[in-house]
């Protein structure tokens, strides 16, 4: 009976502990919405601030230079640089999580999201409730999303799953089609 007291004060204690205020709802209930999905259209002026406006981009969004994940992630895009065919790769994290000197290790961009305002603006949910939501996006030329990958623990999922979508973007540079006038 006396276990069950002490387990019983725990759980009240530790609920109490983790009841959150007002504001991290508020928080809460931004970081659950859906992030953007396949078809849509990505921010335009997301697009602009990352420097990537008209033209196909891999943008992805991790927690932190030097973490051992994010770092993976990184070597991950770099090594695969090849495979993306001229198309831009961006590393997107927030203020906090710039460490000096790490971007400069690599050929890909990185662009610092201050505050999480494009992670916030497109929904990104923060996974496992605390750590910034891992996610790859690859938009086209016109700024729609063409894949959406999600997953905290396989960094370098991120790069096949970037990669083959990459391969499936349209090709050529758009224009004039004299053909499509001919009657044949």
């Amino acid at each position: 009976m006396k276990m069950q007291s002490v387990l019983l004060s725990l759980a009240l204690g530790s609920a109490a502990a983790f009841t959150p205020s007002a504001g991290s709802l508020r928080q809460q209930q931004t970081s659950l919405r859906m992030s953007i999905a396949v078809g849509e259209q990505f921010p335009a002026p997301a697009l602009s601030k990352i420097g990537v406006s008209g033209k196909p981009a891999v943008l992805y969004f991790y927690g932190a230079d030097e973490a051992p994940s994010c770092t993976k992630q990184a070597e991950g895009f770099d090594a695969a640089s090849n495979e993306f065919g001229g198309v831009t790769v961006v590393g997107i994290r927030n203020d906090k999580g710039v460490k000096d000197g790490f971007a400069d290790k690599y050929a890909q961009q990185f662009y610092v999201d201050v505050d999480d305002e494009i992670r916030n603006e497109i929904g990104i949910p923060k996974d496992l409730f605390v750590l910034g939501g891992r996610e790859t996006y690859v938009v086209d030329k016109d700024g729609t999303v063409m894949m959406v990958f999600n997953g905290q623990l396989n960094p370098e999922k991120h790069v096949e799953a970037a990669s083959a979508a990459v391969a499936d973007l349209p090709k050529g540079g758009g224009g004039f089609d004299l053909a499509s006038l001919l009657p044949f």
